[in-house]
């Protein structure tokens, strides 16, 4: 798991060998201890003599930027070299045993060697999760060893702005302050100040050590070394030592120091301080902390901090408190628990659901239409259409039960449920039984909840919100739902077919799973709510859900801004669904045939990361917000469709954005045809295109008139044709555009209800002469129609 320089794989064939002689987990866990025992050996032969305050520090430069500029970071840089380097030295008796003077010892020639033989342990470590998904027969293995190795390799899960917000919610809290202090000693303020102050600390004694060296190499740049006065260069080393060399004493930071730099007092730094670090201790060997940690028992992600036990402090990975104050604060509250449900009630669940609804409520750029709300659910073994409008046996045949948000757009329902539990420790180790149960707990109890009202609205156009008060929601034509998870499950949540395989999501249009940093990052970042409704669409009903594959949500969300999320849609299931399509060809067949293949998706959020953290970056320095790749003009009808709020505009933008590049440019020139032929004869023209899949079958029909025609005279004679097209298609939609001669939107009008049968629009149809459903006609030019006599004759599509 994880990206790596393909040029460090010279040895990975020899790596990989051995793994497929395995018949059992506990043959691939004996590879990874065999090479872990070589390694490690070899690691200690190369600090034996070294202080493990310097070589930590000396493997965080090579591991990290020393620069706040994200884009600088070393090649091949990650936390888990240093972490499996941190966990050798931390099986030492002391920090320093061997009685080489400090001054003596060269540890920065050996870390090349220690990256390059941690970074080989890594792989090994990824090959054996892998194995043992391919070994297990459970139907979440694969992807509990997908979760597991993104747990061992991935850091900072969060963008910074985005986890201190959410953080500050959950933790500022009357209850959860109050919580905090009791059973951890300090409270979320004394966490951030102490982080606030190490990173003060740090930076400033780098900045000054570079400041004082690079000032002393500027003011002798015209001596030969030999000739630098003893003094200056006695001065000099003083500073490049401990800058680059021997950098033990610039890292550690001591309680005393945090107290000053933080206005904190020192007994509560130390607390802070202590609560985060781990000590040396040889009780255990230095191959058996590295196999946990690679097994997925890694101290560092909570502890993230060594001490020498004489108040002496030194980073090794993460900051203190990143990622996983919330589990340090949760595992400390007594299981089931008072405190616990407090907690629960009054923080974490609250806090969670308002976050979810407020991100929401900018994606869809409207107000939840009801939260925290009650409505009737059928009783077990009772259908949901016997809750029906009609129903009088409420209370034999329902429950009373709570929903989380209910969004109303247009005639398009956002069903959502927000679920705060984390995942248990176990299950990030790569225990699959307790991810299963964990699983079912958050994601499945979401799904079935958000599942059972999607149902309700689609069957009985409504619900009873009381047994005297029924909903009317027979306006609806689309119900799409959501779980949002306060976690960062990662694989846990894109992998959205292994969960319907394990029956923890529902076989049919499941709902997307999202973290709360993601719709974060997704309500920061998109401009328009129907793209947002089409990102439902693929990822929860279309073949992407079970051809793509990825470790991360932002991954596919930046991928479906590319325009690269999809897969073809089998035209054999489209034409038995839409049966008045023309016949399906062999050429249709192929390309859903090539488009249908797995798709393992790679880090493509480097544009997302630098827009986010553009406040870290050079003043003149503006990265591009990442946006839709679609064409300008497409986008700019998209936005007027959308500020108009008329009906249909909802839908309407997402079926826009869902056609193809070479689709959607043929729209646009329709427009633009049909403008161009009114100002040419200054008559009526008008044109229409349609669109079947899965999601339904929209038609499109746009017309033009000349200046002096009323706008209410182009629109009634386009309404009459739509109207008569749509129901010979038998589609369900159709969205009316009325121009000017000019091609500027005059007004839109939107069908989304198709009779079955009517004797009148029969008639229309013969009389119309239009094309007759079923047949394949040659692709024509988007051209207009003229409503002359000549015109007229002709068969129309």
């Amino acid at each position: 798991m994880g990206d790596f320089d393909p040029e460090s794989f010279d040895d990975s064939l020899n790596e990989l060998l051995p793994f497929r002689n395995c018949r059992t987990p506990s043959d691939a866990r004996g590879i990874l201890r065999e090479n872990i025992e070589k390694d490690v050996a070899a690691i200690l032969d190369l600090v034996a003599d070294a202080d493990a305050f310097d070589v930590i520090e000396l493997m965080r430069m090579r591991e990290f930027s020393i620069v706040p500029d994200p884009r600088l970071a070393p090649p091949g840089g990650a936390s888990l070299p240093v972490e499996i380097v941190a966990a050798i030295l931390l099986a030492r008796p002391s920090r320093k045993p061997d009685p080489i003077p400090r001054g003596e010892t060269r540890p920065h020639e050996v870390i090349s060697g220690l990256h390059e033989r941690c970074v080989r342990l890594a792989r090994i470590a990824s090959y054996r999760q892998l194995a043992e998904g391919q070994l297990r027969r459970e139907p979440l293995a694969r992807l509990a060893s997908e979760y597991q190795g993104a747990v061992l390799n991935i850091r900072n899960l969060q963008y910074d702005h985005i986890r201190d917000g959410h953080d500050g919610r959950l933790f500022e809290t009357a209850v959860s302050n109050e919580l905090m202090r009791t059973h951890l000693g300090y409270g979320y303020s004394d966490v951030v100040a102490v982080r606030s102050a190490m990173n003060e600390i740090s930076a400033e004694r780098m900045t000054r050590l570079r400041d004082e060296t690079g000032d002393l190499l500027m003011a002798h740049q015209h001596l030969d070394p030999k000739d630098v006065p003893r003094d200056v260069m006695e001065q000099f080393m003083s500073g490049i030592i401990p800058f680059m060399f021997l950098p033990a004493d610039r890292s550690i930071i001591t309680s005393s120091d945090v107290a000053i730099a933080s206005g904190l007092d020192v007994a509560t730094a130390r607390r802070v301080l202590t609560s985060f670090a781990q000590q040396f201790d040889d009780s255990a060997s230095p191959g058996e902390r590295v196999f946990d940690l690679l097994m997925g028992n890694n101290p560092f992600l909570v502890r993230p901090l060594m001490s020498d036990g004489d108040d002496n402090f030194a980073l090794t990975s993460n900051e203190i408190g990143l990622d996983v104050l919330r589990r340090i604060f949760e595992r400390a509250l007594p299981p089931n628990s008072p405190d616990v449900r407090r907690y629960d009630q009054k923080a974490r669940q609250p806090v969670s659901e308002e976050l979810a609804k407020s991100y929401l409520e900018t994606v869809l750029g409207a107000r939840s239409f009801r939260e925290s709300y009650h409505y009737l659910a059928p009783k077990a073994g009772v259908s949901a259409d016997e809750l029906g409008p009609d129903c009088t046996t409420h209370r034999q045949s329902a429950d009373d039960v709570e929903g989380d948000a209910l969004f109303v757009i247009d005639d398009v329902a956002v069903v959502v449920e927000v679920k705060g539990k984390s995942i248990a420790d176990q299950a990030r180790r790569g225990d699959v039984r307790r991810l299963t149960n964990d699983l079912k707990a958050t994601l499945g109890d979401g799904a079935r909840q958000a599942t059972r009202i999607r149902e309700l609205i689609e069957i009985n156009h409504g619900i009873w919100e009381s047994p005297t008060a029924w909903l009317d929601l027979s306006s609806i034509r689309e119900v799409r739902t959501l779980v949002v998870v306060l976690d960062d499950i990662g694989p846990l949540g894109t992998n959205l077919a292994d969960l319907q395989h394990a029956g923890i999501l529902p076989k049919d249009r499941p709902p997307l799973v999202l973290s709360l940093h993601d719709l974060a990052v997704i309500a920061e970042i998109g401009e328009r709510p129907s793209e947002f409704l089409l990102y439902l669409r693929r990822r929860t009903d279309s073949p992407v859900t079970t051809y793509y594959r990825a470790l991360d949500e932002l991954d596919l969300y930046m991928l479906f801004l590319a325009a690269d999320l999809y897969v073809e849609e089998d035209p054999d299931e489209v034409k038995a669904t839409h049966p008045t399509l023309p016949p399906v060809t062999k050429t249709e067949r192929r390309r859903h045939q090539r488009s249908a293949v797995g798709t393992m998706v790679s880090d493509n959020c480097v544009e997302l990361t630098a827009w986010m953290n553009r406040d870290k970056l050079p003043q003149d320095e503006h990265p591009a917000k990442p946006s839709m790749n679609a064409p300008a003009e497409m986008l700019e009808l998209i936005d007027q469709l959308t500020a108009a709020g008329k009906p249909g505009w909802f839908r309407c933008g997402a079926d826009l954005l869902a056609l193809s590049g070479e689709g959607q440019m043929r729209l646009l020139s329709m427009i633009k045809t049909c403008a161009r032929a009114t100002r040419q004869d200054g008559m009526y023209h008008d044109a229409m295109t349609a669109n079947a899949g899965i999601w339904g079958f929209s038609t499109v029909f746009m017309a033009t008139g000349p200046s002096g025609t009323p706008i209410v005279e182009v629109k009634e004679r386009l309404q009459l044709y739509a109207k008569v097209k749509q129901y010979q298609l038998q589609a369900d939609r159709a969205y009316g555009w009325i121009f000017d001669e000019n091609g500027s939107l005059k007004d839109t009008f939107y069908f989304n209800s198709v009779p079955q049968s009517d004797s009148v629009l029969d008639g229309h149809i013969a009389e119309m002469k239009l094309q007759p459903v079923g047949r394949r006609i040659p692709p024509i030019p988007p051209s207009a129609r003229r409503a002359t006599k000549r015109i007229k004759k002709r068969k129309r599509r």
